[in-house]
């Protein structure tokens, strides 16, 4: 079992890993000892006793008992959390929202919460009701990305057109895609309705209506232009059926999951996103960036970043802001500064890692043993097995019995199913 001060978890590697190489960089520099993992790796999720044993693991999210259990199962000892929160960003009907999922319940209320700017931190204090000394407002580590000297941390254009066969003088177009995958099933559909009400299945469907509408504006724009490529990068862990069929009739519209889109935006001309946060990282890295809204947002979906920013509405408007040298900048600086703290003096991975240093050294962060075992949901039956599973030439057994695809008992089957 490694012993640790700091095990990062993480989910989705394009949204998260950069900046928690910054986190551990830091935090190895002052001597602490770190490690980066991945959530869902097959040696995790086989774990039956703890490979890790942490002082503080920074999770992805701590919304509940669930989510809670989900990141550490049986692979990780700890003392303390620290949710990271990469979903600061909170739907509006949600912020003042009594009971909602992203305010947080049960060990969510116990864990140290990061804040990248004052909107995120006054929701975490007055709708979720969290302890002062539970909220930390740090910045987002990513935006130092696009700040020298860290900017030359990315590939130039030359490097990264080369290797996905994109022609290095093109017109490049980046478009930032906001929406949830197009072949959700039903089960993914109804969860999100228990976390944030039966309407989001109208938000779905504004969703869909627009990523078909704004494919269709790219590919009549390309038509106007044989230099123009299009590069639809889709939202992280969501990938779309109409922008990869769309992608084998057009061979300048380019399909690209890979890569964080900070690389993204600082080698393309052009930006373009909708209902997210994208904007934001092209203003830090001083690019342009145009909000495509061809269809109304449903009502309570809008997020405040963008509520009161220049919105691209027809294709009309969107071609002329493809082909103009110069626009202003569609979001108010004032919407950015409230949800993304500006501080063009300090890297916010120093403060991370100063707050960081803060919970490890201090014993009231710790979280009670009741609370933390209340997030394990292992029936009598699961707690003997686990027992049973600790002792390696069991373990060992077991496993045989798992991988042996003749063995076809009620239990392994269902010992299959649950791995």
């Amino acid at each position: 079992m490694e012993k640790l001060d700091f095990l990062f978890l993480y989910e989705h590697k394009v949204r998260e890993l950069e900046s928690l190489c910054l986190a551990k960089y830091e935090l190895d520099r002052r001597g602490y000892r770190t490690k980066i993992v991945y959530i869902d790796s097959e040696e995790n999720m086989l774990a039956v006793k703890p490979l890790y044993d942490t002082k503080v693991v920074c999770m992805m999210a701590c919304y509940n008992n669930h989510t809670a259990w989900w990141h550490v199962q049986d692979y990780v000892k700890f003392e303390k959390i620290i949710d990271l929160q990469w979903e600061n960003i909170v739907y509006p009907k949600d912020e003042e929202r009594e009971g909602a999922f992203k305010n947080y319940s049960e060990i969510g209320k116990e864990v140290v919460h990061v804040s990248w700017g004052k909107m995120n931190e006054r929701r975490l204090l007055n709708a979720a009701h969290l302890d002062r000394d539970k909220v930390k407002l740090t910045g987002h580590m990513g935006m130092d990305y696009l700040r020298p000297p860290l900017d030359k941390y990315y590939v130039s254009r030359e490097e990264l057109f080369k290797k996905y066969n994109l022609p290095v003088d093109c017109k490049a177009i980046l478009f930032a895609s906001t929406y949830y995958g197009d072949s959700l099933p039903q089960s993914y559909i109804d969860d999100m309705c228990r976390r944030f009400g039966d309407d989001w299945t109208v938000y779905y469907k504004f969703m869909l209506d627009s990523q078909k509408i704004v494919i269709d504006w790219f590919i009549k724009l390309i038509k106007t232009d044989p230099d123009i490529h299009v590069i639809y990068r889709p939202h992280p862990g969501h990938p779309t059926n109409i922008a990869l069929e769309t992608e084998k009739n057009n061979p300048q519209f380019h399909v690209i999951a890979d890569e964080s889109v900070k690389q993204w935006i600082l080698t393309c001309d052009k930006i373009y996103t909708g209902n997210g946060s994208v904007v934001v990282e092209a203003f830090f890295a001083k690019k342009m960036c145009g909000l495509l809204f061809p269809l109304p947002v449903t009502e309570g979906y809008e997020l405040k970043l963008v509520s009161n920013a220049t919105h691209i509405k027809t294709y009309e408007e969107f071609e002329k802001s493809a082909n103009a040298e110069k626009e202003d900048f569609p979001v108010p600086e004032e919407n950015i500064e409230e949800i993304y703290l500006i501080d063009w003096e300090n890297y916010n991975f120093r403060k991370f890692a100063d707050m960081a240093e803060e919970v490890l050294k201090d014993d009231k962060y710790n979280i009670p043993k009741k609370i933390k075992k209340a997030i394990y949901p292992y029936t009598f039956k699961d707690k003997v097995i686990k027992a049973l599973c600790r002792i390696t030439p069991v373990y060992n057994i077991y496993l045989k019995m798992l991988n042996d695809e003749n063995n076809k008992s009620a239990f392994i089957v269902n010992q299959r199913k649950k791995r």
